[in-house]
């Protein structure tokens, strides 16, 4: 298992893509974005979706350095086309726009399609609360990427449908940032259990035929199973969660909704949302209520087990702490990405 430090990891990475003829500016955001996802410890979206990425860019479905571009505007919308661009140029290019908006007219709130895989949602809150905003954002998968059961349902029907939030907190050291699925897992994780030969646990995901899948390959089949939305015995909240990003991730924008018609894609509907604070309250009011309510919702007395209770963005935050002088990646993940290396040229 080896471990890379974050500068060389995205140097490869940016390596590999700008080898494929990817604008380096737009490699470099790619494998920041790539890399920082390990950094969180959300390795399922890091630079294990390089091989998958290399093979949408060789299938012609990722185009790099395509002109993003903004279709309809007011003062406070936006709908853009990514024109197939990698997904994390376009969604960055919205959370600038969605920032820009608020600035100028309080709420900002962008829609876009033609979006390739964004990769790890929370990152565009994050930029967004960075700036000193409320942020907001959810994907869909454009009607095609359909992994996940309906409450009650066998086969799939909706993407894992993210949904995430970040605000400014004022202390570096407890951010608060949620980013969730609306299944119980996001896609990236089984295939990250594929990859290291582990098991899957239960409640998870099934199989074709609605069994509980104990391994990813029983997941993926052929034929493919499902992911379960998240809830356990109460799934019918995740499923409406789903239902919900469907909305404004594929309705909302001009992007699909999941159908059966739509061709098996992995490209994301996205909306976004970026809020000035100080438009509805003092800034210093505002983050000493968020303060005292993690404060509060921290304070023990702690469940059995439990030695303290982490808030949203907290976990990540330690992560990347620890991760600072290496990324440690499964040997079969370096395996893929050397292929893809080796493949266009590039000595890792």
């Amino acid at each position: 298992m080896p471990t890379i430090t974050p500068a060389e990891l995205q140097q490869l990475t940016t390596r590999i893509f700008t080898a494929m003829d990817a604008p380096e500016a737009d490699a470099e955001e790619v494998a920041k974005h790539l890399v920082a996802s390990n950094l969180a410890g959300h390795d399922s979206h890091g630079v294990i979706r390089i091989p998958r990425y290399a093979q949408q860019i060789r299938d012609g479905m990722i185009l790099p350095g395509r002109e993003i571009t903004v279709e309809r505007e007011t003062v406070n919308t936006a709908v853009v086309n990514g024109h197939h661009d990698f997904g994390q140029v376009t969604a960055r290019k919205v959370a600038e726009l969605a920032l820009a908006k608020a600035r100028q007219a309080k709420i900002g709130m962008i829609t876009a399609y033609e979006c390739n895989h964004v990769g790890r949602l929370g990152a565009y809150p994050e930029i967004i609360a960075a700036a000193g905003y409320l942020g907001m954002a959810v994907v869909n998968n454009n009607g095609g990427g359909r992994l996940m059961s309906a409450f009650g349902g066998v086969e799939p029907r909706t993407s894992p449908n993210p949904i995430s939030m970040a605000v400014p907190t004022g202390r570096p050291d407890r951010p608060f940032l949620v980013d969730m699925t609306a299944s119980v897992v996001a896609e990236g994780k089984l295939l990250l259990k594929r990859n290291r030969g582990e098991p899957v646990p239960d409640g998870w995901a099934t199989t074709a035929t609605g069994k509980p899948a104990h391994t990813a390959d029983e997941f993926y089949g052929p034929p493919r199973g499902a992911i379960l939305p998240t809830g356990g015995s109460v799934a019918h909240k995740g499923f409406a969660l789903a239902l919900m990003v469907e909305v404004l991730g594929g309705a909302l924008s001009r992007a699909q909704c999941s159908n059966p018609e739509a061709p098996l894609t992995s490209g994301n509907g996205l909306w976004m949302m970026a809020v000035n604070i100080e438009a509805f309250t003092p800034m210093d009011e505002f983050q000493q209520k968020v303060g005292g309510l993690t404060d509060y919702v921290k304070s023990p007395p702690y469940a059995p087990g439990f030695d303290e209770i982490l808030v949203p963005g907290e976990p990540e935050y330690r992560s990347a702490l620890q991760r600072m002088d290496g990324i440690s990646l499964d040997d079969e993940t370096w395996r893929q990405i050397q292929d893809v290396a080796d493949g266009v040229g590039v000595t890792v």
